[in-house]
This record gives structure tokens, C-alpha cells and sequence, in this order.
């Protein structure tokens, strides 16, 4: 039976699509959400994307979003860093994505040796250039801003390494984990969703495709939690993460479709 609450914050990649293309049952399901009047709000720890870009896209998948509607690690990024220091100078891995949410923030991207953050995000063109630099300002002390901790990500053709790989492979080199940590699990990001929605934990539920993430975020602010096995969690693996990350989900449905017709 589908968790019946005034609002849902709904991950993008895994429960709606899968990089470009889109999951059928996760569309139809944002929309009987909003057929039942639900305050919807999109959470992506996706670091590669700005809102512009997942606003096109879930367009493209034939669904009526607005830009207040999509809350992207990127987007939250670039506003903790704004808040925490106006006009800050930033080194950042990411790639355009996460660079255009962190100009539009008012931030100034600088190389390693005179920025004041080290930003981390994902690239999928990530060179020893990069990590060289991303290494030394990690040696240097900079304060230190992850977009997201994935490990993995659901690419239209399978799993792929997500900003993990990066802040896995400077915590092997440097012994540093970042200073902080902005999407989900963290609290950072669903505190911004709860407020974006106006309701409190207890009215929501947060729905994705993994546990160690999304599930992880739910429980962090004290909201009800709903896994669906279209992403990365899947029928075959689900008894084996949950085992690995001792964490259970409130409920399971096979797809964001299947929540709503529970």
C-alpha cells in the first residue's frame, strides 16, 4: 500500500530515467502523483547536471516541471558555499554542470592555488591533470565540499563510477574525507527539499533506487521511506544491499508506478 503523504521528494536517476532515457513507470507515476494532488520535489545527487539541464530533460519525458521543482546536488552546492562565503574562489572537478550553478551562486572558479574551496563533483573526463590539482588542494588544507557521496551510478547501460571515485581515491592519498557533504544522505540537501516543499518530515516520503543513499537521506531527517527496483537496487541484489547496508526501507515497490497504485 503506497505511503499516503501531502508531499514526495522523488529521485531523478533510477526511479524517472536512466541518464537521457526515460523509465516509463517512474513518468507515470509523477503524474498519478499529481493527478492525487501531491506536492512533488525532485532530489538529484547528480554533480554533471545544473537544474537547467534536468528541467530539459524531465521535460523530454513528457513531464510539466518547473525549475522550483528540481533540487540537483549542483544547485545546493553552489547555495551552501554562497551562504557560507559570498563571492568565494573554488577549484572544483566537476564539469560544466556543477561549474554553472556555482557561477550562478556568485562563486569564482580559480585554479588549486588560489581557491579557498576544493569542490568536488563527478567527471566523466576526469584526468591525472585533474586529480593532481584536486590532490593538492586537498594537501593544502582547502575547505573541502563534496556534491555527493555515490559510489555508483545508473547510466542508461549500467552502473558507472560516480563522485566516489574521486573523493575515494584523494581520502586513499591524503587521509582527508570532505569537510562536508551535500547530497544525499546527508541532511544538508533534504533539509532544502523539506523547506523548498513546505512541509516537515513527517509529511513526505522519500522514494529511490538506493539504499545507502536514499533510503540513508529519509532516515536522516525522520521521513518514511520508499525503494523501488528500477535502478541500481534491483529484485536479485535487494536482500544482499540491504544486508550490506543495514538499513531497510519503510516499503519496496518494483517501480514509482507500482507505489502509486500501491
Amino acid at each position: 500500500m503506497m505511503p499516503d503523504k501531502k508531499g514526495y521528494i522523488i529521485d531523478i536517476d533510477g526511479v524517472i530515467g536512466k541518464s537521457v532515457t526515460p523509465i516509463p513507470e517512474g513518468v507515470e507515476g509523477v503524474k498519478k502523483l499529481r493527478e492525487l494532488g501531491k506536492k512533488v520535489i525532485f532530489v538529484s545527487n547528480n554533480s554533471t547536471r545544473s537544474r537547467r539541464i534536468l528541467l530539459d530533460r524531465l521535460r523530454s519525458f513528457g513531464l510539466e516541471v518547473g525549475e522550483d521543482e528540481i533540487l540537483a546536488a549542483t544547485y545546493a552546492t553552489a547555495r551552501f558555499i554562497a551562504k557560507e562565503k559570498p563571492k568565494a574562489k573554488v577549484f572544483t572537478t566537476g564539469e560544466e554542470g556543477l561549474i554553472e550553478e556555482l557561477r550562478l551562486a556568485g562563486l569564482e572558479i580559480v585554479d588549486y592555488d588560489e581557491a579557498e574551496y576544493l569542490v568536488v563533483g563527478s567527471n566523466r573526463k576526469i584526468n591525472f591533470e585533474i586529480m593532481t590539482k584536486a590532490l593538492r588542494a586537498c594537501l593544502k588544507g582547502l575547505r573541502y565540499i563534496a556534491t555527493n557521496p555515490d559510489r555508483i551510478f545508473p547510466a542508461e547501460d549500467g552502473p558507472i563510477p560516480g563522485t566516489g571515485m574521486i573523493i575515494g581515491a584523494l581520502y586513499w592519498m591524503t587521509g582527508r574525507e570532505p569537510d562536508v557533504v551535500v547530497g544525499k544522505p546527508s541532511e544538508v540537501i533534504m533539509r532544502e527539499a523539506l523547506e523548498i516543499l513546505g512541509l516537515e518530515a513527517e509529511d513526505v516520503a522519500v522514494v529511490g533506487d538506493q539504499i545507502d543513499v536514499d533510503v540513508a537521506a529519509g532516515k536522516a531527517v525522520g521521513a518514511e521511506t520508499v525503494l523501488v527496483l528500477t535502478g541500481v537496487t534491483t529484485k536479485e541484489n535487494l536482500n544482499r544491499m540491504i544486508e550490506r547496508h543495514g538499513i531497510s526501507p519503510d516499503y519496496v515497490f518494483n517501480s514509482l508506478k507500482d507505489m502509486v497504485e500501491g
